[in-house]
């Protein structure tokens, strides 16, 4: 019953695949880099001294209904994720109408920022919440914007501060110390 719960709360939720929680997904040693890309993924490989292969998010395996298209070969890093409301559901600190009613929250926190990136006139809905508000930041900051997209980048700044403040107390997870 709990895995069916788990997967019943997964496909009401998406935020960890399309955009809202991660700018982008890494690929492990042991991941299919190349399987990935057959699979249609548009894989990246980072410049650096070391390089990562990743996929940006919104990642493109991501359905219509929230499934993932990908599920069975996904990268190692999407496989060992586990948000908080999921493992506080699974663990039954919570009941699953009460982690549905946390997921339905997010997603309410996450259209509101994406609603304002369109009205401050970024459209770009394949690239992530955050680097669509750090390039708005960037606007803002180069002085290339209007009162009215200043009060627009207001408003955006608060919703995105509270989208990262839900983001860290119930969906991002820690590993315990105790």
């Amino acid at each position: 019953m709990a895995e069916k719960s788990g997967e019943q709360l997964c496909l009401a939720c998406g935020l960890c695949c399309d955009g809202s929680l991660f700018d982008n997904v890494r690929f492990g040693p042991g991941d299919d880099v190349e399987g990935a890309k057959a699979r249609g993924l548009p894989v990246k490989v980072s410049r650096a001294k070391v390089p990562v292969a990743f996929v940006r998010q919104p990642c493109s395996a991501l359905c219509g209904d929230l499934k993932c298209r990908i599920y069975a070969e996904r990268p190692s890093h999407c496989r060992s994720f586990e948000c908080g409301v999921f493992k506080e559901s699974q663990s039954g600190q919570i009941t699953l109408e009460a982690a549905l009613r946390q997921v339905k929250r997010g997603r309410r926190k996450a259209e509101k920022v994406r609603e304002l990136l369109r009205k401050f006139g970024d459209t770009d809905e394949r690239s992530s919440i955050g680097v669509r508000f750090r390039r708005a930041q960037r606007r803002v900051e180069s002085g290339l914007v209007d009162g009215a997209a200043g009060d627009v980048f207001a408003d955006l700044g608060l919703a995105m501060h509270e989208l990262d403040m839900l983001a860290h107390r119930r969906f991002y997870t820690r590993e315990d110390n105790s």
